[in-house]
């Protein structure tokens, strides 16, 4: 596959290795003093900055992307000398993400506020409205791995709710790595193109060694995490577990998708929503639209980004098969190494927590680099999944075309925050107006666009698209090898690309849907149930519930997948067992042979499925009494 990074020169640190051992032995008082300026320091005003460099009047500040601006740290002097708020909230700047540790430069421009221990009073932003973070890090210094990630998955949810503001002390060192961090979680660039695209449009950023390391370190642990299929062609593809797998998406995912995800993996999720929908005759719900937004919004910084980088020759202008090619698995895989000035640190960084109480802190490293959530708060009363519960009430049966990327689609979910400091009631509005239009990468001629696939006219009634859906979905033996060729194209499109999940749930092809489905699980290193598994669960016949024997991600992930089969199968029936059989084939990789010996299993599943589907009656009838 081919890869930009070899034409990216491998960033250089700003600073000498004799002035960081220096910045490091120097007394903190003496430092302000002499390397900026004590209570005249150049970064607590505008009066060494011109105004291209204040996008906000009165702070050395640059927007590195449209939505992010990284600048000085903020004074209650400043914020109501130069009215920082209004300038907030004119520019739609929504959060404040603050880089520094307490107490740190106490002695550069004026006093410390005695609460909080910075330059400002955190409450001036939460009182109007505006989201306040803490991600401390050393001055010059870098954070732990899981400080780095904590940061860069509350960036990324800060940015859904508006514009963000990142800030240290001048705004160049901890921020612009936290910022490249980003764009490589966001983007899968490489650390190189991050590091120089920052750089250029925030001159001096990442200043040190050791925070270029800290980009390159979170690129590799990032790597290892990315891969959604299974595959050994790629340097971290070796088959992982259920579990496994659910301790990457961990890492990966943040918000309510993280917690409504925490025990079933994310594409066997969107996978059923979308075969389910399919056959209900049902447009896509609100999960799909978030995928399809973020498609648009990713692919439009991309180009920035891209286009930055070659408007200062750090890359070639390159044709557009091959600009395509990049945003793949490309550059993932062949993430460049920073060379002769730069050692590898090999041991995991100390864990410091950050100042924050996000429960994306709560994460611990292992020695393989293999992260484990842990959560102090309670999920509550399991909920059986329900893929109908999942699509807005307010949507009729339509078909699949026109259910189509509907331009007055309005999301009735509710944006909840992981670490919402200020008030309640507050609103969110998005920072981008226009989106560019979807179009897939890499197709193959069949499929020049998955998007395109879904307005063909084909509109065939609810009842006969559920039955394509169950003969699909029920179909055994290896599939065709166009169905194949799509299939490894989506999963290729996964494995190295963010955008790749709108590749997904625009698929109309239901063969393709059901071969991605189930080579997912037929790929996992060890069969979602395995023969103890099995055998447990035909001996608990007596048990109201023979699926609590089970370890919740085998559970949840199961629920998700009966919720799926009970709804193409209550407008299929004839296909039930069908479906079910190959559901098992995939849950234990024994051959459609030997199905005399699971009818236990068999009639398990039956079971759990029926009390699903009367569960979910239940709470519908509750609520609807609820209501009258």
């Amino acid at each position: 596959m081919p890869s930009l990074t070899p034409h990216i020169p491998v960033p250089m640190p700003s600073y000498s290795q004799t002035r960081e051992n220096l910045v490091k032995a120097i007394p903190p008082e003496l430092l302000c003093l002499l390397a900026c300026g004590g209570i005249d320091c150049r970064y607590e005003g505008p009066e060494c900055w011109k105004l291209n460099q204040q996008v906000i009047r009165g702070l050395f500040s640059s927007w590195v992307t449209d939505d992010i601006v990284a600048m000085a740290r903020p004074s209650n002097h400043l914020i109501e000398k130069y009215n920082i708020i209004d300038q907030f909230q004119r520019l739609n700047i929504r959060s404040i993400i603050n880089m520094q540790l307490p107490g740190e430069h106490a002695h550069c421009g004026p006093p410390l506020d005695l609460e909080s221990g910075f330059t400002y009073s955190p409450q001036i932003f939460m009182d109007n409205d505006i989201y306040f973070y803490n991600f401390g890090m050393p001055d010059f210094g870098v954070s732990s791995l899981v400080g780095i990630i904590d940061g860069v998955k509350v960036l990324a949810f800060a940015v859904k709710e508006g514009r963000v503001a990142v800030h240290c002390h001048a705004g160049l060192g901890r921020t612009g790595v936290l910022i490249a961090c980003y764009l490589v979680f966001t983007l899968r660039i490489s650390p190189s193109e991050a590091v120089h695209y920052v750089r250029i449009k925030r001159p001096r950023s990442i200043q040190t060694r050791s925070q270029i390391n800290q980009v390159f370190d979170f690129a590799r642990l990032l790597c290892t995490q990315l891969v959604q299929y299974p595959d050994l062609t790629l340097r971290h593809g070796a088959p992982f577990t259920l579990q496994h797998y659910l301790n990457r998406q961990a890492l990966l995912l943040h918000g309510e998708e993280a917690r409504k995800l925490r025990y079933t993996p994310k594409v066997v999720y969107l996978l059923c929503v979308r075969l389910s929908c399919l056959a209900l005759g049902l447009p896509f719900p609100p999960e799909v639209h978030a995928e399809l937004d973020k498609r648009s919004a990713l692919k439009s910084l991309d180009r920035t980004v891209r286009e930055t980088i070659v408007s200062k020759q750090y890359m070639p202008l390159l044709n557009e098969g091959f600009k395509d090619s990049r945003t793949g698995s490309g550059s993932v895989s062949s993430w460049d190494e920073p060379l002769g000035f730069m050692e590898r640190k090999r041991e995991v960084l100390l864990d410091k927590r950050s100042y924050s109480d996000s429960d994306l802190s709560k994460i611990i490293v292992n020695e393989d680099l293999e992260l484990s959530p842990y959560y102090t708060a309670a999920l509550g009363h399991e909920k059986h999944w329900c893929v109908q519960d999942l699509i807005r009430s307010d949507l009729g049966p339509v078909s699949p075309v026109q259910g189509t990327l509907s331009p007055s689609r309005q999301t009735t979910e509710k944006k909840s925050c992981v670490l919402n400091i200020s008030a309640s009631n507050m609103t969110t509005t998005s920072s981008c107006a226009k989106k560019p239009k979807c179009t897939a990468k890499r197709a193959l001629p069949k499929y020049s666009s998955s998007l395109e696939l879904s307005r063909k006219p084909h509109n065939p009634g609810p009842t006969s698209m559920a039955r394509l859906v169950a003969k699909a979905m029920a179909e055994q033996g290896p599939p065709e090898q166009s169905i194949l060729q799509r299939s490894a194209l989506l999963q290729e499109e996964l494995n190295g690309s963010e955008c790749g999940w709108a590749l997904l749930v625009t698929e109309t092809d239901l063969q393709v849907l059901c071969c991605l489905l189930w080579t997912w699980l037929e790929k996992l290193r060890d069969p979602v149930l395995s023969a103890e598994d099995v055998e447990r669960l035909s001996a608990g016949g007596n048990n109201s519930n023979p699926l609590s024997l089970l370890k919740k991600p085998q559970r949840h992930s199961i629920y998700c997948l009966l919720s799926c089969v009970s709804t193409v199968s209550s407008l299929c029936p004839h296909r039930e067992d069908a479906v079910l059989q190959r559901l098992i084939c995939a849950l234990t990789r024994h051959p459609v042979e030997e199905m005399g010996s699971l009818a236990p299993l068999m009639k398990v599943l039956k079971a759990s499925m029926k009390e699903t589907v009367n569960q979910r009656c239940m709470t519908r009838a509750s609520s609807s009494n609820a209501t009258l």
